[in-house]
């Protein structure tokens, strides 16, 4: 790629019919006490599902009703140590329909307490292995996703695999997992496996059980699962690296901000220097936080690049480049030699709009080779770009440009990746085949990854009058695999 008002009338408005709710919320499930002290407990429970939406929660104290909150959690510090104290949820909604009262849970403050959920966890052990997560719970967000939340183990944990109803589903970097498409009145059973710095994995989690319809179970636990279940993906499918890879790096972009330890936002060769005719001055966000604007903006789930106009007050600083826009690379924080990289992205279309997902040689030499996971060029929706590029006694050599024809790509998320072996790249759409390579001249050295949004260029032409800003480039996560 890089290769481098006529008149005015008066309306009377038609009243807007008021339509009656008579759905109550989802029982309340997942509910949780712990002592914090002998004076005070914490209540915590999961959110259920309603059809408008949940307005509060009435909790009812050793069977009779104690106090209203809006929070999925509460403290009561009216409390006595060596006393008993039960406590249920009712969910209400706007409409004031109330579900029925939740399974009862039980807390002793200052004495023995099977529900404590905070209290932390026992000392990693000394063998090297890793804690299970535990305290699983799920927050129903309408009637096809929940996240599914847990309790991080002790220790230094790089990321957990997510089983969902005993199959291997992802990997994510922190206690949480965000399960979408699921179907309405359907069990889920879910499983979470640990794993540390040194690649030690925990056994599975105690299943948890979720139903949008219904709410969620944790499984009781059963210390008797002896499995020790590797990160090894299961193969095939949307999104998933084939058999026998294991994950080596990811961001699944669950925070509000850059993990600098992964990331660097600039190409290693500086923002002064322009490539390929392109428009956009790519925004240094981690070393210069003041510039003014970022490119980069964040929901928790996405992270997404975003190219703007340049404000007229920032186009100095921009040298004077008509657009703003970013770009990550993995430059001197990861590398690998051959594997499985995958992104899945909302691409963005509009005329002069080069969206990217590359691999790049970390080491400057004769050869300098470049994989293009992915390319995108936004006044052609329809097409996702296959190349490969290398150096020959310092002239440029590329494979033909390969078109992975399909739907619009801009309408939703799509995975995109590349299986790079000793001799040969294999390109995917969605866990599908679409293109390959196989010759000598394959990459055999150290790459990093790198994804952008340029604007302009030689290959998509200028924007127009027809592209819209901000352009945005949505990233649900990038992984790398590693046999």
């Amino acid at each position: 790629m890089r290769n481098i008002i006529i008149g005015l009338f008066l309306l009377t408005a038609a009243p807007t019919p008021v339509w009656a709710d008579n759905e109550r919320p989802s029982t309340v499930n997942g509910v949780s006490a712990s002592a914090i002290s002998d004076n005070s407990v914490r209540v915590s429970w999961n959110k259920p599902w309603d059809n408008v939406g949940v307005l509060g929660y009435n909790i009812y104290r050793n069977g009779i009703y104690y106090k209203t909150v809006f929070n999925t959690n509460f403290i009561d510090n009216d409390v006595s140590g060596n006393n008993e104290y039960r406590y249920g949820i009712v969910a209400f909604d706007k409409a004031k329909n109330f579900n029925s009262v939740s399974r009862e849970v039980t807390v002793k403050p200052g004495g023995s307490n099977g529900n404590d959920t905070s209290a932390p966890p026992p000392p990693e052990p000394d063998n090297g292995g890793v804690n299970r997560p535990d305290a699983l719970y799920a927050e129903i967000q309408n009637g096809n996703s929940a996240k599914v939340k847990w309790r991080a183990p002790s220790g230094n944990i790089r990321g957990y695999n997510v089983y969902v109803n005993g199959s291997y589903k992802t990997t994510v970097s922190t206690p949480e997992y965000y399960a979408r498409d699921l179907s309405w009145g359907k069990d889920y059973q879910f499983n979470i496996v640990a794993f540390n710095q040194s690649k030690n994995f925990s056994r599975k989690s105690n299943a948890l059980t979720v139903n949008t319809a219904n709410g969620s179970t944790p499984e009781p636990d059963n210390d008797n699962d002896n499995g020790n279940d590797q990160p090894l993906n299961d193969g095939g499918g949307n999104g998933s690296a084939p058999d026998g890879y294991r994950l080596v790096f990811s961001d699944e972009f669950n925070d509000y901000k850059l993990d600098s330890s992964k990331w660097n936002s600039k190409y290693r060769w500086g923002p002064g220097w322009i490539i390929n005719g392109e428009k956009q001055y790519y925004v240094d966000r981690i070393n210069n936080p003041d510039f003014g604007h970022s490119p980069f903006e964040f929901d928790g789930n996405h992270m997404t690049i975003t190219a703007i106009k340049t404000p007229e007050h920032l186009r100095s600083s921009a040298n004077w480049q008509p657009y703003l826009s970013g770009a990550l690379t993995t430059y001197n924080k990861f590398k690998m030699r051959y594997g499985y990289v995958e992104m899945r992205a909302k691409l963005p279309k509009g005329k002069g709009l080069w969206s990217a997902f590359w691999l790049l040689h970390q080491h400057d030499n004769d050869k300098r080779p470049e994989i293009d996971v992915v390319e995108y060029i936004g006044d052609k929706p329809n097409k996702a770009y296959n190349t490969y590029h290398y150096y020959d006694n310092w002239s440029l050599r590329s494979t033909p440009t390969f078109e992975a024809a399909g739907p619009d790509y801009s309408k939703d998320f799509h995975t995109y990746a590349v299986k790079w072996e000793p001799g040969k790249i294999t390109w995917y759409v969605d866990g599908k085949e679409r293109n390959s390579h196989s010759n000598g001249n394959v990459s055999w050295e150290d790459m990093y990854l790198l994804v952008n949004l340029a604007v302009g260029g030689w290959w998509p032409g200028n924007p127009d009058g027809s592209t819209q800003f901000p352009a945005q480039f949505k990233i649900d996560y990038i992984r790398a695999y590693q046999k």
